[in-house]
């Protein structure tokens, strides 16, 4: 085997020590974030285990048996392939947890560092602080990765989540295994390597958006694992004429922002979607869900004019969102400004991954989407102006908070979904152990309850 070599140089080596250096403060905000984070994903992943994204990983990764839990099923399978099944479960519903938008926080961080942390803790037998401190590192890591990143990547079309994903597995791994710098110097420059990730399935509604998450977290344990093993790398894997910046983004990175001293975890930082739907989307739906009039009848609708910004997290011009009929695929429905507002104004249950599955097409709600103008706002302005046959009615409250819930709601939903899929008591152990982990009991503890094994 032949050493890790750390040579202290290259962005990899900075950002790996400014990792290393605070991978072992657990302290209260980042714990509850972390914990709250956890909750939202193991939600999302139980009540959507039967999805059809979520449904096929199980289907490709079934035959490879071994000791790692997919949420939700009793066989166990291999560290790689429940990496990669729990996170293509965990994206499949569209209500994961999400940055601002782009590249800026991993975009949708949960959906790769959660599984990679989760895998890498079954196959070291780790314990619970072990777990809590891969999630925050996982999220630390891709939170600086993407602040760092040039703009030039996102205008090249590149996945945020696809070329991303990566580094946020890679970093959840490394922590819980509680690697050194030099390791987690060479898990970085293998993730640079593993960057994929094209937005044509978001745009027509496929199935590759949701494996993005799930190869992301596969290639960010492995290059983890292949870090502790001893690879050697380059050194400037970020910042090299031939390196991570300049290949995907065509310019330079800021050095500053990968490693600027913060006084906050970023587990603390991302939200966590109450819609099933497009980050893009939530605003608006939530301005119709919680703000139209009781008496508004889809029938008496006229048209409707969404107004909101071109780019954001309320961007108009995001792969998908502008999609008018016909709806083909649940996702084109999620991503769908026109849609999703459309399903709102129904009183559709929005909330719901399962009805977007069943009712894509419904054609009462395609009918109101058509009466959909989706309109530039230049002030960063959210509204929806109805014109019905009874007068005009203009939604624009500020309901910016929508995708930030407090940890007892997110406790609350929790109990709430799973309740009624895995039955009161199975719910609340689950929810238990979570709370427990920073006493450090085993992760096995917690693997069994996700898996509904008695």
């Amino acid at each position: 085997m032949t050493a890790v070599v750390d040579t202290g140089t290259g962005l990899t080596a900075s950002l790996a020590r400014t990792l290393h250096a605070t991978a072992g403060e657990l302290n209260s905000d980042a714990v509850l974030g972390a914990e709250s984070l956890l909750l939202h994903a193991f939600r999302i992943s139980i009540t959507g285990r039967d999805l059809p994204g979520a449904s096929l990983a199980w289907k490709t990764v079934a035959p490879n048996s071994g000791a790692c839990t997919v949420i939700g099923r009793a066989t166990g399978v291999s560290g790689p392939d429940a990496a990669f099944a729990n996170a293509v479960v965990g994206h499949s519903s569209l209500k994961e947890d999400c940055g601002p938008g782009g590249l800026r926080e991993g975009s949708h961080p949960g959906t790769y560092v959660i599984p990679a942390a989760l895998a890498a803790a079954e196959i070291a037998d780790a314990g619970g602080r072990s777990l809590l401190r891969g999630i925050i590192m996982g999220y630390d890591t891709v939170s600086r990765v993407g602040a760092a990143s040039p703009d030039g990547i996102g205008r090249r079309r590149f996945r945020p989540v696809g070329v991303l994903a990566p580094f946020g597995a890679a970093g959840a791994a490394a922590g819980v295994w509680n690697l050194g710098p030099a390791a987690i110097s060479s898990a970085l420059a293998i993730s640079a390597n593993m960057a994929a990730g094209i937005n044509q399935g978001i745009f027509e509604g496929t199935m590759e958006p949701y494996f993005h998450s799930g190869i992301g977290a596969r290639n960010g344990l492995l290059a983890a694992q292949l870090a502790k093993s001893g690879a050697v790398t380059a050194a400037h894997s970020l910042e090299g004429e031939f390196g991570f910046f300049e290949t995907y983004g065509g310019e330079p990175g800021s050095a500053e922002a990968l490693t600027e001293e913060r006084n906050y975890s970023a587990v603390t930082k991302v939200g966590t979607k109450r819609f099933a739907a497009c980050l893009q989307n939530q605003e608006t739906v939530a301005l119709i869900v919680d703000t139209a009039p009781s008496t508004l009848k889809a029938s008496d609708i006229v048209r409707v004019t969404v107004r909101r910004p071109s780019a954001g997290s309320n961007g108009l011009l995001s792969p998908g969102v502008s999609r008018e009929a016909p709806f083909s695929t649940m996702l084109q429905a999620q991503m769908s400004a026109r849609f999703t507002a459309a399903a709102a104004l129904c009183g559709a249950p929005v909330e719901s991954a399962a009805f977007f599955r069943d009712h894509f097409d419904d054609p009462s709600i395609t009918a109101v989407a058509a009466k959909i103008d989706l309109v530039p706002s230049t002030d960063g302005s959210v509204s929806v102006e109805i014109e019905a046959t009874g007068g005009q009615t203009t939604l624009d409250a500020d309901v910016s908070g929508t995708v930030f819930p407090d940890a007892a709601e997110i406790r609350s939903r929790f109990l709430s979904d799973v309740g009624p899929q895995t039955g009161v008591e199975a719910a609340e152990a689950v929810l238990n152990l979570v709370q427990r982990l920073k006493d450090d009991i085993p992760v096995a503890q917690l693997s069994r309850a996700l898996a509904l094994r008695a």
